[in-house]
C-alpha cells in the first residue's frame, strides 16, 4: 500500500538536495528489515506507525539491548472519539464530525471513529449530520468536486464493506451518502447508532462513524473510552472550559482536541 508512495517522496527529497546517505529507503517486511534495523546498535532511535502489536514488540526489543536507552515513538491505530456535550454548537460539531469523519475517506489514524453525542441534543444533531452527509460527493479524488475518494486497495474495502453489512445487522443506520460514481473501491459514507461505547471493538480503517448517546456523568463516558485500549486522539465539543479540561485529566490519549476536527 506504501512503498510507491515512500518511494516517490525520497526521490523528491534527493532531487531537492537532501544528501542520499543523510535519508535512505529500505522496503521490506517488519519481521526481516525492520527487526534488524531496531536490534542494530547503531540505531539511536526509532519512529513506527503500524499496529499495537507491533510496536510493543519493538518496545521488547529495544529493552534487551545493551547500552543506551534508544527512544520509541509509535504511533498505533485509534478507536478516535468525540464527545459532544449539551452546551456544544451543533453545526460546529457537525462540520468537524464530516471533517474528521469522511475525509480522507476516513483513512487516517487520527479520523473520527466513535461519536459520542449527549442525549439532550442528539436528535438534533443526528438530524444536521444526515442533512451534511446527503451533500458530499464521493468520486474520483483527481475531480475538484470529490469530497471523498476511493479506499486504498481491494482488501480494504472489501473487510470495511463486510463491517458495513454486520452494522446493518446490529445497529441502527442514521445516515448514508449517495454513491453515484462506477468507480471501483469507493465507499459512501455511512453513520450507525450503537448501544454501547464497548460495542465498538476495533478500528475501522474508512468513512464508518458508530453513534452512540450518552447522559450522566463524563467521568464515566471517558472510563468507557479508556476501556477500549486505544490512546490516540480525543475529542471534545463543549462551551464548559472547566468540562473540557477535566475530560483531558481523564483521558489516556496522546492528543485531546478542543471544539475543533
Amino acid at each position: 500500500q506504501t512503498p510507491r508512495v515512500a518511494q516517490r517522496f525520497i526521490a523528491l527529497l534527493h532531487a531537492s538536495g537532501v544528501p542520499a546517505d543523510a535519508v535512505q529507503l529500505l522496503h521490506g517486511l517488519g519481521e526481516t528489515v525492520g527487526a534488524q534495523l531496531v536490534a542494530d546498535p547503531r540505531t539511536a532511535g526509532v519512529c513506527f506507525t503500524g499496529s499495537t502489536a507491533v510496536a510493543r514488540a519493538i518496545q521488547r526489543a529495544l529493552a534487551a539491548k545493551d547500552g543506551p536507552i534508544v527512544p520509541l515513538i509509535a504511533e498505533t491505530g485509534g478507536l478516535n472519539a468525540m464527545i459532544v456535550d449539551s452546551t456544544a454548537l451543533p453545526e460546529q460539531v457537525v462540520d468537524a464530525v464530516v471533517t474528521s469523519a469522511f475525509r480522507s475517506a476516513g483513512q487516517r489514524c487520527s479520523a473520527l471513529r466513535l461519536l459520542c453525542l449527549h442525549r439532550s441534543i442528539a436528535d438534533g444533531v443526528i438530524a444536521m449530520l444526515a442533512g451534511a452527509m446527503a451533500e458530499l460527493r464521493v468520486g474520483d479524488p483527481a475531480e475538484l468536486a470529490t469530497d471523498v475518494g476511493p479506499l486504498i486497495d481491494d482488501e480494504a474495502h472489501a473487510a470495511i464493506s463486510a463491517h458495513v453489512q454486520r452494522l446493518q445487522q446490529g445497529a441502527r443506520l442514521l445516515a448514508r451518502t449517495p454513491l453515484q460514481s462506477p468507480l471501483p473501491r469507493l465507499l459512501a459514507p455511512v453513520a450507525f447508532e450503537i448501544e454501547r461505547v464497548a460495542d465498538l471493538k476495533a478500528e475501522v480503517f474508512g468513512p464508518v462513524l458508530h453513534v452512540v448517546r450518552w447522559d450522566g456523568e463524563v467521568d464515566a463516558l471517558v472510563a468507557q473510552i479508556n476501556a477500549l485500549g486505544y490512546g490516540l486522539t480525543l475529542g471534545v465539543q463543549t462551551r464548559i472550559d472547566s468540562r473540557a479540561q477535566r475530560v483531558a485529566d481523564l483521558a489516556r490519549v496522546g492528543n485531546v482536541y478542543v471544539n475543533r476536527n
